[in-house]
């Protein structure tokens, strides 16, 4: 089987196939440190909270990371692994809790070699970012858990997910053809595909995240506050005019649509790509998330003088998972083609095998309770709080049970 990880600036979705169903896993892409002293750990077992120690630091991880953060008031606390798109370089522990992430999400690989597809963004056009040493980083870090890992771009695999198609002038239809939009927290990424192939791609540096920054600039509050209201309260097609969070949310919501569509616009007029087809977009990202997100992209669309006709705009029917959901589709297309003996192409999977046949996790926070982890835990013992090299103890609230993993010589991990 082959497993597949969307990497994002806010969440991590972690997809695979269990008797015949998709099924996620997703966690917040954060975490949120605290000194280690005398009844903090007590507290956050009483919480229930998922945390590491590591030297005199305690790192709350995922969904409670957040939850501690908006508690206690304490911002500069409350930090993550990935910015805009890519991997933190202001952030030290960027590479290991990110690293820590995926691991609890994902697990080990099954055997030897199994393929797992791993999203990336593609080189933004407005502002340096190091893609290649993100890019390499990932595949590193699926290697180690002893995967082969194959990347792709985000805005390809909701391609591959929702299947778009296109109709030639002879009639003749042309499937995972047209545009994806990824609308993330840290980016917006852009693919136009023409049976499965990527023809042109781009990405702008500009998602959720830039959304709540400026927000919380023009109205004097912080950004997590903003996110809060943002992912719990907003709808775009119902604004109160009195409330000037909800006012600027619009504002800078619509501000993102318009600027990402100037400038694929302006960028694929000078590409060497002619399009004559109606092509139909398909748009998911957790940005596109919000209600009346898809509406207002609609209505710019149809203002806009774009490089094509338009076929149609649709948003996934779950925008968040649907990158991980293509991803697996590109995961489990490469593993039968790598089993068959011929170098024949093997077509992607049908969207209506994979597309509509979902189920979630049981809990909204899973870090770490793969089924690898469990028996992981169960061949180590139930050895508690075992150190690694860097002297990081890993820590299950409630049980206190840690999988040290010894003798594999592997970093103990949280289940």
């Amino acid at each position: 089987m082959a497993k597949a990880i969307d990497i994002g600036t806010s969440f991590i979705v972690g997809a695979e196939i269990k008797d015949g169903r998709e099924v996620f896993t997703t966690e917040r892409d954060a975490f949120f440190s605290m000194p280690k002293e005398d009844f903090a750990e007590e507290m956050l077992n009483d919480a229930g909270a998922y945390y590491i120690t590591k030297a005199d630091q305690i790192y709350v991880v995922g969904e409670d990371a957040l939850k501690f953060a908006m508690l206690t008031a304490n911002q500069k606390a409350y930090r993550r692994p990935m910015a805009k798109g890519v991997l933190n370089p202001g952030e030290e522990e960027a590479i290991s809790m990110l690293e820590l992430l995926i691991e609890g999400i994902i697990g080990h690989a099954s055997f030897p070699g199994e393929v797992c597809a791993a999203t990336c963004p593609a080189e933004p056009i407005d502002q340096p970012a190091d893609i290649t040493f993100h890019r390499i980083l990932i595949e590193r870090c699926l290697k180690r858990l002893g995967y082969e890992p194959k990347i792709l771009n985000e805005a390809l695999a909701i391609v591959f997910h929702e299947n778009p198609t296109a109709e030639t002038s002879e009639g003749e239809a042309v499937p995972f053809t047209g545009v994806g939009v990824s609308f993330g927290a840290g980016m917006t990424n852009l693919v136009v595909a023409w049976r499965a192939k990527k023809l042109f791609e781009m990405s702008v540096a500009r998602g959720g995240d830039w959304i709540d920054e400026h927000v919380a600039a023009v109205r004097g509050t912080n950004a997590s506050k903003v996110c809060s209201i943002k992912e719990k309260k907003l709808d775009l097609r119902r604004i109160e005019p009195r409330d000037s969070i909800q006012v600027a949310l619009e504002i800078y919501h619509e501000d993102l649509i318009r600027y990402t569509l100037q400038q694929f616009g302006e960028r694929f007029r000078t590409s060497e790509s002619v399009i004559d087809e109606p092509l139909e977009w398909v748009v998911g990202g957790g940005t596109a998330m919000v209600p009346g997100f898809i509406e207002k992209l609609k209505a710019q669309i149809a203002n806009m003088d774009l490089p094509f006709p338009v076929k149609g705009v649709r948003l996934a029917p779950d925008p968040l998972k649907c990158v991980a959901a293509g991803a697996l589709v590109a995961a489990i297309s490469y593993e039968k083609k790598r089993g068959k003996k011929d170098d024949e192409e093997v077509p992607l999977p049908p969207a209506e095998r994979l597309g509509h046949r979902s189920e979630s996790s049981e809990s909204p926070a899973p870090l770490f309770r793969t089924a690898a982890a469990a028996r992981a835990a169960a061949a180590a013992g139930a050895g508690a709080g075992a150190p690694d090299n860097d002297g990081a103890q890993a820590r299950t609230s409630g049980n206190g049970q840690a999988d040290a993993r010894k003798a594999a010589g592997e970093k103990p991990r949280l289940k």
